[in-house]
C-alpha cells in the first residue's frame, strides 16, 4: 500500500545550504532551494516544487510520481521508469545520498517530461517550466580548433536562418525563450530574444558557415568557422586525391526504388567500387562514410576541406514522379537552378539540412566553378555513352553538401530508381561496376586535365 509523503522538511532555505543547494526558479516565478550535490539534484524536491503527487511503496522500494493523467514509477540505484504502464530507460540511475533521492538533471528532467513539466537549466541554476507554455529553446556550444557548432534544443518547428554581418538571426512562427545564453570559446558576444527570433552575436573573426535541422527530436545544428585562422599545413603527397561521398546513410535511407533497391546502400557500393578502380590508377581516395552511418552534410564538405581534395564527388540515385524518367544526371553548384527539375532534385537532396547558406561561400565556388563544371562533363558525357539515352544534361542548382567546398565538386544522380527498368539494371552487380568504372575514367580524365596534378594511366 502506497503512502504519500511530506516533502516540506526537504526544501532547503537560506544561505546557509548554498554549498550544497541550487536555486530552482518555480512556476510561479519564485525562487527556492533544494539539495544538490555535484551534478546531482534532489529529485523528490523537485517534484514538489511542480506541485506533483509522490508515493511509495515499501513492499517494491520504488516510488511513483502522479499528475491528472500520467504516472512515472521509479526506483532508487535503477535506471529504468514505468511511464503510463510503459518501461523506458532513464537518461542515468536515480539514487540515495544523505537520505535524499538524487539524480542528474537529464534524469530529473526525462521524470518530469511526461507530467507536463521540463526542467531547464544546470545544477548551478534550475527553473521549471509549465507544458503548452511559450517554447523554450536550449543552446549548446562545441569548439573544436577552428570550427564551433551551436546545437538548438527544444524546437516545435524547423526556423529560418539569416546571415548577418555580425552574426545570425533564427526566425520562429511564435515566440520563444532562451533558457540560457550559449557559452563557450569566446565565440559569441552576446544574444537578443526578440519574440519571435533569437539574435546570436559572434565575436570576430567567427562567421556563420551552415545549418543544419534534424528531427527525433527536432534541433538545429548551426556551424561557425573562425575566418583569416592560419590554414592548415598540406601533407606533402605525390598522389591526387579525390574525395567520394556516397549520398545519405543511416536513418536516411534516401530514394527507394519499388523493388526494394535503396539509395544509401546503392551509393555506398558505387563508391567502394569507384574507389578501388581509381587507387588502381595511383589516385589517393576517401569516403565520407564507410559504413550504414548518417554524416551531416557540413561534416562531408569540412572532410574533403581539411583532406585538401583535388576534387569532391557526391554519389547519389535519382526519383521523380515521372515513372519513365530514366539516366544519369550531373550538377555543379549554383545559387540558381538550371531548370524546375534541377530544383526539385537539389530540394530532395537538401532534405536532411538546414538552409544552405550560399553567400558565405560564394568565392569559393567562383574561384571554382570552372573547373567544376568541367569535372560534371567529363562525368556526364561518359554516363550517356553507358546509359546509350540522349543528355539529359549538366545541371547547375543549390545542393547542400556542395555548399562550402573549396575545391572542384560535383553531384552526380546515376539513375532514377523511381523507374521500375532502371532500379533493376542499377541492382545488377555488373552494371554497377560498369557504372563505377564509367564514374573512375571520368574523374582521371578530369586530374590529367589539370596541369599540376599526373596520375598514372
Amino acid at each position: 500500500m502506497k503512502r504519500y509523503l511530506s516533502l516540506g522538511l526537504l526544501l532547503l532555505v537560506g544561505s546557509g545550504f548554498a554549498a550544497s543547494a541550487v536555486e530552482v526558479t518555480t512556476l510561479s516565478g519564485s525562487k527556492v532551494e533544494i539539495f544538490s550535490r555535484g551534478d546531482l539534484v534532489d529529485l523528490l524536491a523537485l517534484l514538489q516544487v511542480a506541485g506533483v503527487k509522490v508515493g511509495f511503496s515499501a513492499a517494491s522500494g520504488s516510488y511513483v510520481a502522479s499528475s491528472e493523467n500520467h504516472e512515472v514509477h521509479f526506483t532508487p540505484g535503477g535506471s529504468l521508469a514505468v511511464v503510463d504502464g510503459e518501461l523506458v530507460s532513464l537518461p542515468g540511475p536515480v539514487r540515495q545520498l544523505e537520505n535524499h533521492v538524487v539524480a542528474t538533471v537529464e534524469t530529473a528532467a526525462a521524470i518530469l517530461r511526461p507530467l507536463g513539466f521540463r526542467l531547464l537549466g544546470n545544477a548551478r541554476a534550475l527553473s521549471l517550466v509549465a507544458a503548452g507554455q511559450v517554447p523554450v529553446v536550449e543552446a549548446s556550444v562545441q569548439v573544436a580548433g577552428e570550427t564551433a557548432t551551436l546545437v538548438l534544443f527544444g524546437l516545435q518547428e524547423k526556423p529560418r536562418v539569416v546571415p548577418e554581418t555580425d552574426g545570425f538571426r533564427v526566425l520562429f512562427s511564435q515566440s520563444v525563450q532562451l533558457a540560457s545564453s550559449p557559452a563557450g570559446g569566446g565565440v559569441f558576444s552576446g544574444v537578443q530574444v526578440q519574440e519571435r527570433e533569437l539574435r546570436f552575436f559572434l565575436v570576430a573573426p567567427w562567421q556563420l558557415a551552415g545549418s543544419e535541422f534534424q528531427e527525433n527530436p527536432l534541433r538545429l545544428s548551426l556551424r561557425m568557422v573562425r575566418q583569416g585562422a592560419a590554414p592548415p599545413k598540406a601533407q606533402a603527397r605525390t598522389q591526387p586525391l579525390v574525395v567520394l561521398d556516397p549520398g545519405h546513410g543511416g536513418e536516411d535511407e534516401g530514394a527507394k526504388g519499388q523493388g526494394g533497391l535503396v539509395e544509401k546502400n546503392l551509393t555506398l557500393t558505387l563508391s567502394r567500387l569507384v574507389a578501388a578502380q581509381l587507387q588502381k590508377a595511383g589516385v589517393a581516395v576517401r569516403l565520407t562514410r564507410e559504413g550504414d552511418e548518417g554524416v551531416a552534410l557540413v561534416d562531408r564538405v569540412a572532410l574533403a576541406n581539411r583532406l585538401q581534395a583535388d576534387c569532391f564527388v557526391s554519389i547519389h540515385a535519382n526519383a521523380s514522379p515521372a515513372r519513365a524518367a530514366r539516366g544519369a544526371e550531373t550538377y555543379f553548384m549554383s545559387a540558381e537552378a538550371t531548370d524546375a527539375e534541377a530544383a526539385q532534385a537539389a530540394a530532395r537532396e537538401n532534405a536532411a539540412a538546414g538552409d544552405v547558406q550560399l553567400i558565405l561561400w560564394e568565392l569559393a565556388h567562383v574561384a571554382n566553378l570552372e573547373a567544376s563544371s568541367r569535372l560534371a562533363l567529363e562525368l556526364q558525357t561518359r554516363l550517356n555513352q553507358l546509359s546509350g539515352i540522349r543528355d539529359r544534361g549538366v545541371k547547375q542548382a543549390p545542393f547542400a553538401v556542395l555548399t562550402g567546398t573549396t575545391m572542384p565538386a560535383v553531384l552526380v544522380e546515376v539513375g532514377f530508381l523511381s523507374n521500375p527498368e532502371e532500379e533493376v539494371r542499377l541492382s545488377s552487380p555488373a552494371e554497377q561496376e560498369r557504372l563505377a568504372a564509367t564514374l573512375a575514367q571520368g574523374i582521371l580524365a578530369f586530374l590529367r586535365s589539370r596541369p599540376t596534378v599526373t596520375p598514372t594511366p
